[in-house]
């Protein structure tokens, strides 16, 4: 018997190497012989928030896990058509960052040099409950996440509550024809019957030169008559939308291509009503803090069947980063609702309010929020494309607001424009 427990140990610790098993993994024992983890470096590509912002969350993060290091490089500098070329070629060559900010509308085309999400981090059905519908879209092939936003960002209206009481308007337009008829009553012009100026726009409509974004809103247009870009380019629908928006300059003449910048008119009260993302708004309130502000969802051409434009930008990791697994732990815990609070809280030390959040389980944190609570109502049911502005496509913008020039000046007509368009949307 004395010999006994011992010939059972050895058997015991025998099947248990056999099995392909370390002492680390022995319970209890394996505690003292556990390897410490390998230390990693993740270089993180970001943009707008500035390196204090993000040290925050990272000095988080590296508390939690002191064999990660994270070098954040806020790449806001760089020209975005510039910074969408680097992260292509970089990733091609082998000799990009690990993590990098990539706008919503560059998946379709980037997302062969990503690396998907680790199943095992975040399935797909939580994925699509966390974050609206839109990111899903944007984010999810074939079964795969990504990419992951921390935060959500979309076009919104926003007018100057004082023009609004002058006409004794109450609240905020819900659809186009309303939107146009508070256009006409807001424009003040000045100058003899037929050789009038516009003093006072009602609404930065119309033109593309001096409207940033004007892209943004023709796909807005275009997403709620139901055309598809650029495939639908050459129907009558998108000509339709396309002639609507001209006229506010052509015809009603609510706004002057000699009039400023959409936000810098709207900051120095020479228009009633421009379309930003919350980003501009941010830049009207610098330039003019003292400007009665409202912000409201964009108006809609069927009100049972809303859409909203987003134009956002999320996190990714490449497929050649040799710690992707590393970096989506990373990413994951961002997204996290104490983080983001975290993040849109440190934000807020810095300008008027934090970027919108992604999550759809802090909507209602922003409800009462004058600035963001129209982004997060209208994000539901937002639809999205390379017609964003300041997104870093270009040439795509570029050639919307070639055609739109030539309609105006009479070179082309509306279909003709359309089709150039089209041809340059299809490379």
């Amino acid at each position: 018997m004395r010999y006994k427990l011992p010939t059972l140990a050895l058997l015991g610790f025998s099947a248990f190497f056999l099995a392909g098993c370390t002492i680390s993994d022995l319970p209890v024992i394996g505690g003292f012989f556990k390897k410490a983890p390998q230390p990693v470096t993740l270089t993180y590509w970001g943009l707008w928030e500035p390196a204090p912002v993000m040290q925050a969350l990272i000095d988080k993060y590296q508390e939690q896990n002191p064999h990660i290091a994270i070098n954040y490089e806020d790449r806001s500098v760089m020209d975005l058509a510039t910074y969408k070329d680097r992260i292509f070629e970089r990733a091609q060559q082998g000799s990009g960052p690990d993590i990098v900010r990539v706008h919503n509308s560059w998946m379709p085309k980037l997302k062969s040099v990503l690396a998907p999400m680790p199943d095992k981090l975040m399935p797909v059905g939580d994925f699509n409950n966390k974050f609206y519908p839109i990111v899903s879209k944007d984010a999810i092939y074939s079964g795969n996440i990504y990419a992951l936003p921390l935060y959500y960002d979309g076009l919104v209206l926003v007018y100057n509550k004082d023009h609004f009481d002058e006409i004794g308007q109450t609240g905020a337009p819900t659809a186009w024809e309303e939107f146009r008829r508070l256009a006409l009553e807001l424009t003040i012009r000045a100058g003899d019957p037929g050789n009038e100026l516009v003093v006072r726009g009602g609404a930065a409509m119309g033109a593309a030169n001096n409207i940033d974004h004007f892209s943004d809103i023709l796909g807005l247009m275009w997403s709620q008559a139901g055309v598809k870009i650029p495939q639908d380019l050459n129907t009558k629908a998108a000509q339709d939308a396309l002639t609507f928006y001209l006229n506010f300059l052509r015809e009603d003449k609510v706004w002057s291509a000699d009039l400023p910048e959409a936000k810098t008119a709207f900051a120095k009260g020479q228009v009633s009503m421009i379309f930003v993302p919350s980003w501009g708004l941010l830049d009207v309130i610098q330039a003019a803090p003292k400007v009665n502000i409202g912000v409201a969802p964009v108006p809609q051409a069927l009100l049972d069947s809303p859409v909203s434009w987003g134009s956002y930008w999320m996190e990714a990791v490449l497929a050649n980063s040799p710690a992707k697994d590393e970096a989506w732990k990373f990413l994951t815990f961002l997204a996290q609702e104490e983080q983001q609070r975290m993040l849109f809280s440190e934000a807020s030390k810095t300008r008027t309010f934090g970027a919108p959040y992604s999550l759809v389980s802090l909507g209602s944190d922003l409800a009462d929020n004058n600035y963001l609570s129209a982004v997060v109502r209208s994000a539901p049911y937002a639809a999205g494309g390379e017609l964003a502005a300041r997104s870093g496509n270009k040439n795509q913008v570029d050639a919307l607001k070639d055609a739109v020039a030539k309609i105006l000046s009479k070179d082309l007509t509306v279909g003709e424009a359309l089709l150039q368009v089209q041809k340059v949307l299809s490379q």
